[in-house]
């Protein structure tokens, strides 16, 4: 909730939508972060990616051990990157470094016992302008990111697929050869915020913020060998204000 920036947790949540009803309030955490962006959740843990402004202390990690009735502040840790976008991965956290092409990778996060963590690599993907979204499918050891382009376009935007992510980012450079990009004007891709996978129906799902104000965006996952860029979306409805996305398993 970045108005009173506190994590809330809700409980019955599909039963309650199936019903027509708000889902129920069950835990609020304490008023910690302020300008907060993404979180992420590996089990009980929960962590907000606190992006800089002039309200707050810098760009900041806030860790949380959460449950369905309780949210309790465990750590905070300066971070060394801008930050947006958010993803954790059992002990390691993948974060987007705002305003670059690049991602930032920290191993054994949750171990850090300094005030900063500092990240383990950097990650350059070639042909990205400013990332925003991203999310790791460890399984198939698959990267995803969003590329809003120029933020104040609404046509400029594109998502990457990378492939076999942990051998091609041994480097340090993602390059063209080793991922898929998808842009174009009848993908409706303008500001993509945000992304997530689908394993039941192998989509690709994007939270656009500019195109008619906002899209829910659905793409079939790219094929390995694929080069047809310019794809339409499988789903498409306009949705004012999408900022964020997640698929429930």
């Amino acid at each position: 909730n970045r108005t009173v920036n506190v994590i809330n947790a809700y409980s019955n949540v599909v039963a309650s939508i199936n019903m027509g009803m708000m889902p129920e309030l069950t835990a609020t955490s304490t008023a910690d972060f302020s300008n907060g962006r993404e979180i992420a959740v590996s089990g009980d843990r929960l962590i907000v990616a606190q992006d800089a402004n002039d309200d707050n202390d810098g760009n900041r990690f806030y860790v949380y051990r959460i449950s369905a009735d309780e949210i309790t502040l465990e750590n905070e840790y300066d971070a060394d990157i801008n930050l947006w976008g958010v993803h954790v991965s059992g002990e390691t956290l993948y974060a987007v470094v705002d305003n670059s092409n690049q991602v930032a990778v920290y191993e054994n996060f949750f171990d850090n016992e300094d005030s900063t963590v500092v990240a383990s690599t950097i990650i350059e993907v070639n042909g990205i302008i400013r990332t925003h979204g991203l999310t790791y499918i460890a399984e198939r050891d698959m990267m995803l990111l969003t590329d809003v382009g120029s933020g104040g376009v609404d046509d400029d935007g594109a998502f990457v697929v990378i492939r076999n992510f942990m051998d091609a980012a041994d480097d340090g450079t993602i390059t063209d050869d080793e991922q898929i990009r998808v842009e174009g004007d009848n993908t409706f891709l303008g500001n993509p915020v945000d992304i997530a996978y689908s394993a039941e129906n192998d989509m690709v799902y994007i939270a656009e913020r500019a195109n008619a104000g906002g899209r829910l965006l659905g793409f079939n996952l790219p094929a390995a060998n694929d080069t047809s860029s310019n794809v339409t979306p499988n789903y498409n409805v306009e949705c004012p204000g999408a900022s964020a996305i997640t698929i429930g398993n």
